[in-house]
């Protein structure tokens, strides 16, 4: 299972798409892969014929894990590959769940005094008695290999629920210890009330690894970075006869401008002016952006993915449309590479096609602002002593205060109304 996302943990196999004896080529797809961001393309990395497909479509596998064994065409697969047996014997466990182990509340086991014990010490010198034991089971194998005794670790790992992941293990194995376990719970007469059990007749799903993947990562976003908000009304009258005039001359040619292509470029050009509004908080650091390159929200039908139009600032509107049309289109055909969902420095995220006023969005670490755009709407307004009707859009900026100041990001989202408040300027 090979790592096709920054946070990949495990991923499940949507589908083979070449049958054991199968001979394939470098570079054709053999299969698509579910992570928590997207449905990703596995490609092949040589020539080779599939001898044995080990995870079935639908099955999932840790990062590392072996899904599928390839080689000549009539290769023997135990002979050539040695432990291949051992490999399809371990395949039932390594797809099970770790059977949970309590931890004992005696005396500590004679190897928590080995690696473990010293790259991580333990309070007291091991986990608090009847405390759930989870491990997934490529961390399992690594501790074993290891010779490192996990017992004295549980609950303490950083994946669902204390469960110790691979992360944790190799951390172990370099001396760097477990993450930092979670706060522990407030006491039972300060703690909110659970939430009550679902109804006979309510159905309860398991989330997709995206939903789990966006889930925790806004949890995480709105807990740990420090949002500020500020919100302009942004005439864009003129902007919206700009692009009917583009429109109508680009009639018969298969394009066609969006409001969002204009405002992805009015930030695009803002950001590079405002380097203070375009730098990340990362480990204590500022991180100041050569390029702009902004992402946009895509909703597709159960989740959210924000593929990235790289380097925005040097393209014009039309290179930024056509890429936007064929990013959103990829996206919500699961065909996106992972580079293409990487590497943003800033999202814009407009829900004006869906009637909304004014929202405020969460900021994606490491980016430090997203940009929030309402539906534009024809309003009356004051105008040289009277009373006009303008098309009027309300945006709001959701800034992170570690790297953004808030007079940084009203002068960035100054800049962004006065382009579009004058759009010539986004076509020169």
């Amino acid at each position: 299972m090979p790592r096709l996302s920054d946070t990949m943990e495990q991923g499940t196999i949507g589908r083979w798409l070449v049958k054991e004896g199968d001979a394939f080529s470098e570079g054709d797809v053999l299969a698509e892969i579910e992570t928590d961001k997207a449905l990703m393309e596995l490609q092949a990395y040589d020539d080779a014929t599939m001898l044995r497909i080990l995870v079935k479509d639908g099955e999932t596998a840790d990062l590392g894990a072996p899904i599928a064994i390839v080689g000549e065409a009539g290769e023997d697969v135990a002979a050539s590959h040695g432990k291949a047996k051992e490999a399809e014997a371990e395949e039932p466990e390594a797809a099970a769940e770790e059977p949970e182990v309590k931890a004992e509340p005696e005396a500590e086991p004679e190897r928590a005094a080995q690696p473990a014990a010293q790259a991580e010490p333990v309070p007291n010198g091991k986990a608090p008695a009847g405390t759930t034991l989870k491990v997934s089971p490529i961390a399992r194998k690594m501790a074993d290999q290891a010779g490192i005794d996990l017992a004295p670790l549980a609950g303490r790992g950083s994946g669902p629920e204390g469960r110790i992941v691979k992360a944790d293990v190799e951390r172990l194995i370099d001396g760097g210890g477990v993450a930092a376990p979670p706060a522990p719970a407030p006491a039972a007469s300060t703690q909110a009330p659970a939430p009550p059990a679902p109804a006979a007749e309510d159905e309860v799903r398991e989330l997709s690894s995206m939903l789990k993947a966006v889930a925790q990562r806004m949890g995480q976003s709105k807990s740990t970075v420090p949002h500020f908000y500020v919100e302009s009304e942004i005439d864009m009258t003129r902007a919206m006869e700009m692009r009917a005039e583009l429109n109508a001359g680009l009639e018969g040619t298969g394009e066609k401008l969006s409001v969002n292509d204009l405002i992805v470029r009015a930030c695009a050009i803002a950001l590079i002016e405002h380097p203070q509004a375009h730098r990340s908080y990362v480990d204590g650091k500022h991180v100041y952006h050569a390029h702009a390159n902004v992402g946009i929200s895509v909703a597709l039908d159960d989740g959210l993915i924000v593929p990235v139009i790289v380097a925005t600032d040097t393209k014009p509107v039309r290179e930024i449309s056509r890429e936007s049309r064929d990013l959103a289109a990829r996206a919500r055909e699961g065909k996106l590479k992972q580079r293409e969902i990487e590497g943003g420095t800033f999202t814009v995220s407009n829900l004006g096609m869906f009637g909304v006023a004014n929202f405020e969005a969460i900021i994606n670490p490491p980016e430090s602002a997203i940009l929030a755009v309402g539906a534009t709407v024809p309003r009356p307004v004051a105008a040289d002593g009277e009373i006009v009707v303008r098309s009027i859009m309300r945006a709001t900026l959701s800034c992170d205060h570690r790297a953004c100041s808030g007079a940084d990001g009203s002068k960035l989202l100054q800049t962004v109304k006065r382009l579009l408040e004058a759009p010539s300027l986004l076509l020169a």
